[in-house]
């Protein structure tokens, strides 16, 4: 995340620093330690992706007349994970539709129909553009940008994330009430909340007493798909009542229609499908590639900043100009060529990803007991397991239409409750509800900022939380999101002017805007614990073992580092 002033001297970067991991990104899958783990992501992520898959399929079709649908997003999400697993710097991410993306898309295909222009070759031309601006970005460093991206900014946009899997999906129970029969509601809700209730038991079920350890560690590391599996027997005991099954496309085949009522072909011609495409529309084109561009560069980076984060543990090196190579030279024109939805990281699945791939140790602080990632399974296997599993998918059809929709509305709530935790703007949200300070937990925001400062600082983050999720739910406006997003890491930088530069580190965390005290960096400090998205440290006795070079220099040359602190912190309040 810096500007190196070389022609690719980021993405040059990020292939040295990556290259000496790509053998073991693949071994480390099937190491006794990890390969129980990653089978068990592999088959919970196939559902959790499989699903928004199929809904976004079903929302494409309705909105673009039948030229995009269910069988091109389950296509879409298969080719374009298999190419990151192979390709990517952070395999950890996974690809997939996103709500931007299908409101862009939509006033894309409301933009073409007003011109006049077929929509199948403008995507093509749309997506040849976003590609060559993503691959220019990829190349001269743009994404060190994201530089000035705060746990200010990450922590609202992982929090609209949430929100949106778990209110779409009590959203969808809800409307079972008003479409279906009593009886069908209930059960809908009945094998939601169920399914949900079930994965997150055997969530904590490793620091349980039941069983033996070895059980235990299998039934948490598979406890989502045992909750799938559980609960989608249980509808088939109900099989009288009516319930909404998963949508599956009845052929492996494109789901539009030409004129003779033929299906498409599988390459999409740039140059015109019926009628010739004009030459003034593919340089059109270029305008809407923009925003494309703009939205993928964000969803992409932000995602990638939050799986990044120190606190995730991960001891394998980013590759930010990597991964979005991959999106401009790969994904862009084979989605665009083939008439497939584009795909970004998506951010939930992502980070579930990640989560699911991490071992935890509980840690106590204070009354409160804290989880604390000690390590993950940092390889590409399970991303291209998932993907491998939804291209088969397509052809499995018949058997996946018995799953009902919803089991899988409660592992979205899943979902979404399991990315809240760890959540700084959460965690200071919840201390609105405690009225008395002497019982607030021990979080590391509480110390050095006023109770005052503090609650002001939540606030601010939660309005734009609040114009975030506004702005995704109108459909009207629901395009410009992706440009909010830019806003808020601006009104990020005018905090500088309310709140003092302790109080924005403490706050946020440090920062590219905000230099951490060189002597000793927060992340660093001995015998501190790191938690997740945690803008500090909880100050706890030494457990973790220091680094030997650094124990080792300040062993040869204590008087120095005492003689030069003074002029460190001199040098930081400065900038």
């Amino acid at each position: 995340m810096a500007f190196t002033r070389k022609f690719m001297g980021g993405l040059r970067a990020d292939l040295r620093r990556r290259a000496p991991y790509y053998v073991s990104d693949w071994t480390d899958a099937f190491s006794s330690q990890w390969r129980q783990k990653v089978t068990a992501s592999t088959c919970f992520l196939f559902f959790a992706c499989l699903a928004p898959a199929i809904t976004f399929g079903a929302l494409f079709d309705n909105d673009t007349k039948g030229q995009l649908g269910a069988f091109e997003m389950i296509l879409s999400s298969a080719l374009s994970g298999i190419v990151y697993a192979f390709f990517s710097g952070q395999p950890l991410c996974i690809m997939g539709a996103t709500g931007p993306e299908l409101a862009y898309t939509i006033v894309f295909y409301q933009m073409c129909e007003s011109l006049d222009l077929e929509f199948m070759p403008a995507r093509v031309w749309e997506g040849l553009w976003c590609a060559l601006m993503t691959i220019i970005i990829a190349l001269t460093d743009g994404c060190a940008i994201c530089c000035y991206v705060t746990q200010f900014t990450e922590d609202i946009f992982s929090a609209l994330i949430s929100l949106i899997f778990i209110i779409e999906a009590f959203i969808n129970i809800g409307k079972e009430f008003n479409e279906r029969e009593n009886d069908a509601a209930f059960l809908t809700a009945i094998l939601a909340l169920g399914s949900f209730g079930l994965a997150m038991y055997f969530r904590s079920f490793r620091s349980s007493t039941w069983l033996t350890k070895s059980l235990r560690n299998v039934i948490a590391n598979f406890g989502v798909t045992i909750a799938i599996a559980i609960f989608t027997a249980i509808s088939f005991l109900f099989s009288e009542v009516k319930i909404k099954k998963l949508n599956m496309p009845e052929k492996f085949e494109p789901t539009m229609k030409m004129t003779d009522g033929t299906v498409r072909p599988w390459i999409i011609d740039p140059f015109g499908m019926e009628k010739d495409f004009p030459v003034w529309g593919i340089f059109f084109c270029a305008i809407p590639a923009i925003g494309l561009c703009v939205l993928g560069f964000l969803d992409q980076n932000l995602t990638t900043l939050l799986i990044n984060r120190k606190s995730m543990m991960l001891k394998k090196p980013p590759a930010y100009h990597l991964d979005l190579l991959v999106c401009g030279v790969f994904i862009y024109p084979i989605c665009g060529f083939f008439g497939l939805p584009f795909t970004h990281a998506a951010t939930i699945r992502s980070l579930t990803h990640l989560i699911s791939l991490t071992d935890y140790e509980e840690v106590k602080v204070g009354a409160v007991t804290v989880k604390k990632p000690i390590a993950v399974a940092e390889q590409r296997v399970s991303q291209l397991g998932i993907h491998v599993l939804i291209a088969l998918s397509a052809v499995a059809s018949s058997l996946l239409k018995e799953l009902p929709q919803a089991v899988l509305y409660g592992v979205f709530l899943f979902m979404g409750v399991s990315t809240i935790s760890g959540n700084a703007l959460f965690d200071r949200m919840s201390l609105w509800f405690i009225w008395d300070t002497s019982k607030y937990p021990p979080f590391p925001f509480i110390q050095g900022v006023s109770t005052k400062r503090m609650h002001l600082y939540t606030f601010i983050q939660f309005m734009m939380l609040v114009i975030l999720y506004a702005l995704k739910s109108i459909k009207a406006v629901a395009v410009v999101f992706p440009f909010f997003l830019v806003v808020i890491v601006f009104v990020r930088m005018g905090l500088s002017k309310i709140f003092t530069k302790e109080e924005l580190r403490i706050l946020d965390g440090y920062s590219a805007l905000l230099p951490a005290p060189k002597e000793m960096p927060d992340d660093q400090a001995e015998g501190s614990i790191k938690m997740p998205g945690r803008a500090s440290s909880y100050a706890l006795p030494a457990i973790e073992v220091p680094d030997e070079e650094k124990v080792a220099e300040k062993q040869e040359e204590p008087s120095k580092e005492v003689a030069e602190k003074p002029s460190k912190l001199a040098k930081d309040n400065e900038i």
